[in-house]
């Protein structure tokens, strides 16, 4: 890699790495979890519910592009 830290596997790339990382940006049933313990309107606990949901859309639909543009280009 550019530092040279580690290497890429074989065959991968910067943007399959960055497509993963924001893959994994999905999990969100924690984060759901503790907006319950954390909130005690309702209102609150809604509004935190809906902006870990749209992030895991959005981190999911970059991801999913980011790879599917770097498979085409291999």
């Amino acid at each position: 890699m550019q530092f040279g830290i580690g290497q890429l596997p074989e065959g991968s790339n910067l943007n399959h790495i960055l497509g993963v990382g924001l893959l994994a940006g999905i999990g969100f049933t924690m984060s759901i979890f503790i907006s319950n313990l954390s909130f005690n309107s309702e209102i609150l606990i809604d509004e935190a519910k809906l902006a870990v949901l749209l992030t895991s859309l959005i981190a999911g639909v970059l991801g999913y592009l980011i790879l599917r543009k770097s498979s085409k280009i291999n």
